[in-house]
């Protein structure tokens, strides 16, 4: 069975840590809370991404099919995402969500924006 669930957020403060939450209850109604701590690195990633690198407002789907958990998050700036040699505190980035996924990517959509998306097992 195929399950998928989506969220808009605002460009506030609090939309990664309103992100975590909303992963961390889905996996947890889906009966894969297994899979939430690392689902919440990735979400929190993507979406401060999202925040710190473009202007628009992230929206985050969740797609569980088998034992397989993909997390993307849209935004609408065309730019590629590409990760950055060694990763820039405050956070580490794609760095981090490619050492805690089994795969990721970054693709465009039709829109003109673009969707990062990773895997998790």
């Amino acid at each position: 069975m195929r399950r998928s669930t989506e969220l808009r957020l605002a460009r506030t403060v609090d939309a990664a840590r309103r992100a975590r939450r909303f992963t961390t209850e889905v996996c947890a109604r889906w009966r894969v809370a297994q899979l939430a701590p690392d689902a919440a690195v990735v979400v929190t990633e993507l979406v401060e991404n999202t925040l710190r690198h473009t202007r628009g407002a992230p929206r985050l789907a969740l797609e569980l099919h088998r034992d397989e958990l993909t997390v993307r998050v849209t935004d609408d700036d065309p730019h590629e995402a590409v990760m950055r040699e060694g990763g820039h505190p405050p956070g580490l980035g794609l760095l981090l969500v490619a050492q805690t996924s089994r795969e990721w990517g970054c693709d465009r959509v039709p829109s003109g924006g673009k969707t990062v998306w990773a895997v998790l097992r």
